[in-house]
């Protein structure tokens, strides 16, 4: 889910970056950035700015530091 704030500091909608997995259940909210390459795991809550590259778990949720955190679960383009 991608929610607004609608007052304080985080008033605002998410911006998504590219390549970016949304689990089930997961929940993104507030006047955030999310970066590229970003997995959020299913049941995951963020409130929070999300750096490129990244895996965020948990709630309150955690950020993890991974190369390629979406592989596996965004296709590549595919290649003539």
């Amino acid at each position: 889910m991608l929610g607004q704030i609608d007052f304080g500091a985080k008033a605002g909608v998410p911006r998504i970056g590219d390549n970016v997995f949304l689990g089930t259940n997961s929940i993104v909210v507030g006047k955030i950035q999310i970066g590229n390459d970003v997995l959020i795991a299913p049941g995951a809550y963020v409130n929070f700015d999300v750096p490129d590259h990244s895996i965020v778990i948990g709630n309150p949720g955690k950020i993890i530091a991974k190369q390629n955190a979406t592989r596996g679960y965004i296709a590549s383009p595919v290649e003539d």
